[in-house]
């Protein structure tokens, strides 16, 4: 398999279940995990293949029971707090903003949760192209501030 599509497949498992992970009846959110599968889905991010979609409109509507597993059980991440600045840029002036893991955690879900679906409609350059658009401009944004949250709250600090 070429590397790119070799890449594709193994994002779309890792997807797959992460947000198996989420919806799971029994689900560990210890910070570890979490950390775990946020490192591992941006990296694997960072090599997906870049392709134009084929469906300008294709943001599907996400699966009700699933989403409402995937948000009970993140909500314990709900109200865990932390200070970041939204635009690095040193010449930016941009203040202190506050942001919630729990929040973090559920927009990744979703993100990645709305690729599935598209991929499991046969639409895999629409769910390709939705994974890496969507992990330059939100998903990867949230995952990258939770795993800097959770390192700085929690691992850092472990004994």
């Amino acid at each position: 398999m070429p590397p790119p599509l070799q890449a594709a497949a193994s994002f779309a498992d890792l997807a797959r279940g992460f947000c198996s992970w989420c919806e799971a009846s029994e689900f560990n959110g210890s910070e570890r995990s979490v950390a775990s599968w946020l490192a591992r889905l941006y990296a694997a991010a960072l090599e997906l293949p870049d392709v134009d979609p084929e469906n300008s409109d294709c943001l599907p509507e996400l699966p009700g029971a699933a989403a409402a597993a995937a948000a009970a059980n993140l909500a314990c991440f709900n109200g865990c707090y932390y200070r970041m600045i939204f635009d690095p840029d040193p010449v930016a002036d941009d203040e202190a903003v506050i942001g919630d893991l729990g929040d973090d955690l559920l927009d990744v879900y979703k993100d990645l949760k709305a690729g599935l679906v598209l991929e499991d409609r046969g639409m895999r350059t629409d769910a390709l192209w939705h994974w890496a658009f969507q992990h330059r401009i939100h998903w990867g944004r949230h995952a990258a501030a939770a795993l800097f949250a959770l390192h700085g709250l929690t691992i850092s600090k472990l004994d």
